[in-house]
């Protein structure tokens, strides 16, 4: 018989003891958000048992697997599992103050979706019925934020409630992520700005005003939109939302000094900027937090939230709702 479990009190959720029942395995680790995936945790042996236990605070959310003998499980009495972004599922912890927020239900009138080929890319766009001289929000990583953001929806339903105003949603695919949002930046900047921005705004008529562009996205996303306002401020001076962005090592070439103190004070006056991070993203938590003080030690106006959860479209759909707002808000 092979059984899991999580036991956490839910007035005293520290600690949390994760349990997995597998008597004929010969070693098991935990793998997940709370061990940055890349360093499995032995568990402990006790009977037919396998224990580890972690302090997590009661507003957390992790996703998780176990290795059992060097074979990938999901935990079998955990019935919380979602989509890794991977093509697989992990298991999830959620704690008892946990609350998703992100409403991104169908809304009353869906915006129209269209597309462009380009030589480089076919480009993806959302926009309202009248879309002249609107701003424009352009993620990278494009598809992953019509997929599993369900950015589309969750834009609109603001602008019905009246919370933001409308603005034409571009999702951009990347070519090469790793280099275009990396050390080939200079290269995928003068295709945004000289190929896809302008087809986009003549076939939508959307805003050509610097102060009308707000970019946007993930891990490396949020690096290279980041890097974008700080390298453009006279195309870039709308906004930037970053999600987990990779300012790793200000020394290595591929990140160099993006979100430093140097940097950041190239950014346009009028630009707006969002920085969100989880707590359990390893090298990344500490690389937002290092931004986030040069940001402060700078005076410079910015808006951020940091939770107690990992690397993941989960969390990001979670501070989605808030970062528009302030980006976009009246």
């Amino acid at each position: 018989m092979i059984a899991a479990l999580i036991a956490a009190a839910f007035l005293a959720p520290n600690p949390v003891t994760i349990k997995l029942t597998a008597p004929a395995a010969k070693e098991v680790f935990f793998v997940g958000d709370l061990t940055g995936w890349a360093e499995p945790k032995p568990m402990t042996k006790s009977g037919s048992d396998w224990t580890i236990t972690f302090d997590i605070p009661d507003d957390a959310r992790f996703e998780y697997k176990f290795t059992v003998d060097q074979q990938w499980w999901l935990d079998p009495a955990n019935p919380k599992k979602g989509d890794n972004g991977v093509g697989g599922q992990n298991s999830i912890w959620e704690g008892p103050k946990y609350k998703a927020t992100t409403n991104e239900g169908a809304p009353k009138k869906p915006l129209n979706r269209s597309s462009i080929k380009l030589p480089s890319r076919e480009i993806t766009i959302f926009s309202p019925d009248s879309p002249k001289g609107l701003p424009i929000l352009l993620y990278g990583d494009g598809p992953n934020y019509e997929k599993y953001g369900k950015i589309q929806n969750v834009v609109q339903n603001l602008v019905e409630a009246k919370k933001i105003k409308p603005v034409v949603i571009v999702l951009v695919p990347p070519v090469d992520r790793w280099k275009e949002y990396g050390s080939g930046w200079k290269g995928y900047a003068d295709t945004l700005f000289n190929e896809i921005l302008p087809a986009v705004r003549a076939l939508t008529g959307a805003s050509n005003k610097p102060e009308d562009l707000y970019v946007g996205g993930s891990s490396m996303g949020g690096l290279i939109s980041l890097r974008l306002a700080e390298e453009f401020p006279d195309k870039v001076a709308g906004g930037v939302h970053s999600q987990s962005g990779a300012f790793l090592k200000a020394s290595t070439e591929d990140f160099s000094e993006t979100g430093s103190e140097a940097k950041l004070k190239q950014l346009a006056p009028s630009l707006r900027l969002w920085i969100c991070w989880g707590s359990y993203e390893g090298d990344l938590t500490a690389a937002n937090e290092r931004c986030v003080k040069s940001l402060n030690n700078l005076g410079r106006k910015f808006g951020s939230k940091a939770t107690h959860e990992g690397h993941n479209w989960t969390a990001w759909r979670n501070r989605m709702e808030e970062a528009l707002v302030y980006l976009l808000g009246k």
